[in-house]
This record gives structure tokens, sequence and C-alpha cells, in this order.
């Protein structure tokens, strides 16, 4: 059979698409973001000091991934409905891509220091803490345990020594105030020895800043009823009475929750999430 130019054309053609076509080895773009997460707890009526946990880490993740699931995923913050609403969801864990995600890379970042004007802590390099299923290379940073709560309302440095695959790197943050005059069905919080569960719930706080969200956690001892999540600055919120499940004991947790994104030189950004809780143990009947 003999070709004609035109068959011929097309060959080249074909074969220049199959040059150019994406292959396993092509390198990807990325995009390299600083991650820090501070979690707070302190148990309302309770003697015990309130505590807390700080995680850190530096992550290369491909050019049009978000970053801020794998900050999600280091804790076990759940999924909050939209404001001014309600849900079911427990501590259901996002499901991590197989796609951009799962070709995150955590780097090296030295010696990693979390501080506040009144107290610094060295943070420990840690494996990512993911399924082994699903496995992410490198190493993040953790405190090392939960018996000091950190600071609310200070602003926070992030330090890195630095290493081979990183200069050293600084990163502030303002963290928000713990939740204050927090009143549940109009009596303090922490005083109501029961909850009414055939009725709505009102709670109040003193209002905060307009960024952030303030999410009601109601838990029975079978484990998590429900959220609900309200602007911040409104200052209060209602709990429909069919939250609350059977009767039983169970705990109120109300959590101020700022996440914002920062600036940090070297890197294409950060993303910082502040969670400080106030948890009370309740009876509903």
């Amino acid at each position: 059979m003999r070709l004609t130019s035109p068959h011929l054309l097309g060959l080249l053609l074909l074969a220049s698409a199959c040059a150019n076509a994406e292959g396993p080895n092509e390198t990807v773009a990325t995009t390299t973001h600083a991650l820090l997460r501070v979690d707070r707890n302190a148990q309302v009526g309770s003697e015990s000091q309130a505590t807390g946990v700080a995680f850190a880490g530096v992550v290369r993740v491909p050019e049009l991934a978000d970053p801020e699931l794998l900050l999600r995923l280091s804790g076990k913050g759940p999924t909050l409905p939209a404001l001014g609403q309600c849900s079911t969801t427990g501590h259901e864990r996002d499901a991590l891509p197989t796609g951009d995600l799962g070709h995150a890379e955590f780097l090296a970042a030295g010696d990693v220091v979390l501080g506040t004007a009144e107290v610094e802590t060295l943070l420990a390099p840690r494996a990512f803490p993911i399924l082994p299923a699903e496995p992410l290379s490198g190493v993040v940073y953790t405190s090392r345990d939960r018996a000091s709560a950190p600071p609310s309302g200070a602003l926070y440095l992030l330090k890195t020594s630095g290493s081979e695959q990183l200069p050293g790197l600084e990163l502030r943050v303002q963290a928000p105030e713990e939740l204050t005059d927090v009143t549940v069905g109009g009596a303090a919080f922490g005083s109501l020895p029961a909850v009414d569960s055939s009725t709505d719930l009102l709670v109040s706080w003193r209002p905060g800043d307009a960024r952030d969200v303030v999410y009601v956690e109601v838990t029975a001892e079978s484990g998590s009823l429900g959220l609900c999540a309200f602007r911040d600055a409104d200052g209060r919120g209602n709990l429909p009475r069919g939250l609350f499940g059977a009767a039983g004991s169970g705990s109120l947790a109300l959590h101020r929750l700022r996440e914002v994104a920062a600036d940090v030189p070297a890197l294409d950004g950060a993303e910082v999430r502040f969670d400080f809780a106030l948890t009370a143990e309740v009876a509903f009947r």
C-alpha cells in the first residue's frame, strides 16, 4: 500500500501527540505551604487545667491542590454544617483524595518552635497521623503531650531552623480569645444540671471577631449526637430539640474556631486553624 502525503501528515501528527502526552515521570507544578493547628479545651466547673495540642508542618502539594484539607485531616475536628445550621455529622474524617493530595510531601523543617510572649515549645517530629493505607511522605511536628494548654488571645510565632529542603521560616498569627459570658438556656454555662430535650435550647456568648465561627457539639455516652455552627459576631444560636437524642448523660462543647491564611516569606502561603473549646457535662432528659 502506497502512503499519500495526507496519510504521512496524519501519521506524523499522531506520533507528535503521543510524544507529548503526559507520562508518569512528567514534572508536576507544585506549591509549598506552612500548616499550623492549635487546639485547646477547658472543662467548665473542673479543677483540672485546660489541655491542648499543636500541629505544624510544611507541605509541598500539586499546584491545583488545596492544602487546607490536610490541616483538617491532621486533627479530630468535625466537618461543620453551614452557618446557622445543624447536622448529626460526628467526627468523621474527610477521605484523603487519591489524586492531587495523595502526592503531597511534608518537608523537613529542622527544629520547630511554637511560642508566645509567655511560653515556647519545641515541637517533636512525627509521621503524619493518617491511615497506614493512605501514607504521605515526610515529617510533621506536634506538641509532645496535652499537659499544658496553649494560651488564648496571644500572638503566636512559629519558627523553624531550616534544613536541606527549606530555609528557616517565621510565621506570626493572632489567636482568638477563649469564649466568655457563655449561657445555655439562660443559665451560666456549667451550672445547668440537665437539658430538656423536648424544647429548643438557646446558647449565647460575648460576640467575637466577625471572621470566626462558634460551633456547638452535643455528645452523649454513645458518641457525638450533632453539631451546630454560628457566626461568632452574632453572639447567640439556637439548638433544635431534635439534636439531643435519648435521655442520659452527655456533654456540651462550645468551640471558637478561627481559620486564616497568612503570608510566609519563601513559601506560597500558610494555612492556620485555632480551635478553642469550653466543655461541660450535662444530663439530657
